[in-house]
């Protein structure tokens, strides 16, 4: 007998080792997610990061797609949503850059320098603004007079990657909204 069902029986009945009882598992064993040796690593696909990685690489996102909606933005004369999208785009990105650096820092940049704002509320309240202005601009480019000439297809593609911009700042509001309304904070995870 191979004893499956040994526990189903009272002990000394066949089935079931006296002298042996049926090992368990201690309650304090952790089962290690580390592959075996010689086995392929797990892949950092976007469900199995850490919320804190994500919003990194959101804000890395975001900017190389500001640098280029500035690169190729051609704004006209007297088309004032060009102008304005020009120039919330450039405070948009010096903002964001000081604001990775800082936490690549570990808050060494800027918030040691003010350690009695509340950051968390102040990050939300930017990438909220700048979610909605961005959405808002990017519309307005969108429909706006694109220009003559050759300089038309690179308007076209600002607009778009304006979109793009305030798609990857509205991730970024998401998952400030899952970190405060979660009960887990993004430093603790």
């Amino acid at each position: 007998m191979t004893g499956v069902f040994g526990q189903l029986t009272p002990p000394g009945v066949p089935g079931q080792w006296a002298d042996k009882t049926p090992a368990k598992e201690p309650l304090d064993a952790h089962t290690i997610d580390v592959p075996a040796i010689g086995t392929a690593e797990r892949r950092g696909c976007l469900c199995t990061l850490e919320r804190t990685a994500i919003r990194n690489r959101l804000r890395v996102a975001q900017l190389l797609l500001t640098i280029g909606a500035l690169a190729l933005i051609r704004p006209q004369y007297n088309g004032s949503v060009w102008w304005t999208t020009l120039f919330a785009l450039c405070h948009t990105f010096v903002i964001s850059f000081v604001l990775l650096w800082d936490r690549h820092c570990s808050g060494t940049v800027v918030r040691s320098q003010l350690p009695l704002l509340d950051w968390r509320r102040l990050e939300l309240w930017y990438t909220a603004i700048a979610t909605v202005a961005l959405y808002g601009l990017a519309y307005g480019v969108l429909f706006a007079d694109k220009g003559y000439g050759g300089w038309y297809v690179c308007n076209w593609a600002s607009s778009v990657l304006t979109l793009l911009t305030a798609l990857a700042y509205g991730g970024e509001t998401w998952l400030q909204l899952r970190d405060k309304y979660d009960g887990r904070t993004a430093i603790g995870q």
